[in-house]
């Protein structure tokens, strides 16, 4: 799978991160997700969208933005603008599970 992350060939990607968040913390996660992706629109090089999931359970957020790329995302992380927002981000989180996947089949609109 290393091979496959490293090859800009795939696009477009969807990166999926699942954030489970420190008890009682998830408005604020939720917060500081939002204002990031609406100051990002236009912003970052091959970013198409995301969407920010919030699950019922009280502690879990899923973001999943699309890229035309995987050097694309990767190249927000190389960023500034980023660093600033993991400070803002980090101490709110317990652990996250990150990965990159494209979309083999789709019905309607979600």
């Amino acid at each position: 799978m290393q091979a496959a992350v490293q090859n800009d060939d795939l696009g477009p990607v969807v990166f999926i991160n699942i954030f489970t968040v420190k008890p009682g913390r998830l408005d604020d996660f939720i917060a500081i997700q939002k204002a990031n992706l609406d100051g990002s629109a236009g912003v970052v090089k091959g970013w198409r969208g995301s969407r920010l999931h919030r699950a019922t359970d009280g502690r879990t957020a899923i973001i999943m933005s699309a890229f035309d790329t995987i050097g694309d995302h990767k190249r927000v992380h190389e960023t500034s603008r980023f660093a600033e927002h993991v400070q803002k981000v980090r101490p709110l989180i317990e652990s996250a599970g990150p990965g990159y996947y494209q979309v083999v089949h789709e019905v309607g609109q979600i």
